[in-house]
């Protein structure tokens, strides 16, 4: 005669094995650290943009060197892209476009098509061609602010009547194209110094 008796083993309590409030704390915590810290990368790189959009379209509409106002967002979108690679670039760049036009710093309604793809390219071209370097920066802004100014020209033309070419030349896209290489350099520091820390190894951090 079998005996079906059902026997009660008793649930582990959390010092024998189960798995207690305190572990469910801890597994908690890092998955939000993780997450965190994406999120703080995020926040950085919007301050980045508001801060620098803000200085474009305040500061330098009353200060404009070589009579334009340079475009602070397109090395910063650069900048961002090769600490952060593609991705963030291409984001950063669709976002900073909307934010600049948003402030009416510029009468250009094709700022999207120009700073989300140099922003995805300067990415890739920095993960598989080029070192992130001083002279790659440089020329990355370089050719960027060429199409910049390519942008200018056509919105310069089409825009404005009885404008001849090298008049626009002289007037608008010489002028923009010298004040962007030459405040550049503000935008890419400022991101470097920013997201330097996030890209640290973890023994760096934790020194």
């Amino acid at each position: 005669m079998n005996n079906n008796r059902r026997t009660l083993t008793p649930s582990p309590s959390p010092g024998e094995g189960g798995e207690s409030f305190t572990d469910k704390v801890r597994e908690w915590r890092l998955g939000l650290n993780m997450d965190g810290e994406l999120i703080a990368k995020g926040a950085v790189c919007a301050l980045l943009m508001i801060f620098f959009a803000l200085v474009q379209t305040t500061l330098f509409t009353r200060f404009r060197p070589f009579g334009a106002v340079p475009d602070l967002i397109l090395p910063l979108v650069i900048a961002i892209a090769m600490t952060e690679r593609e991705r963030w670039g291409a984001v950063c760049g669709l976002i900073g476009a909307f934010v600049i036009e948003s402030l009416g710093g510029s009468q250009l309604t094709l700022l999207p098509l120009l700073y989300m793809p140099a922003g995805y390219v300067c990415g890739l071209l920095t993960v598989y061609y080029f070192r992130d370097s001083a002279a790659v920066r440089a020329l990355y802004t370089a050719a960027s602010s060429l199409l910049r100014a390519l942008f200018t020209l056509v919105t310069v033309v089409m825009t404005v009547a009885d404008l001849s070419l090298p008049d626009a030349f002289s007037r608008a896209v010489l002028p923009e194209l010298a004040a962007n290489l030459l405040f550049a350099v503000l935008p890419h520091i400022a991101a470097y110094l920013a997201l330097r820390p996030f890209n640290k190894s973890r023994d760096a951090k934790v020194q």
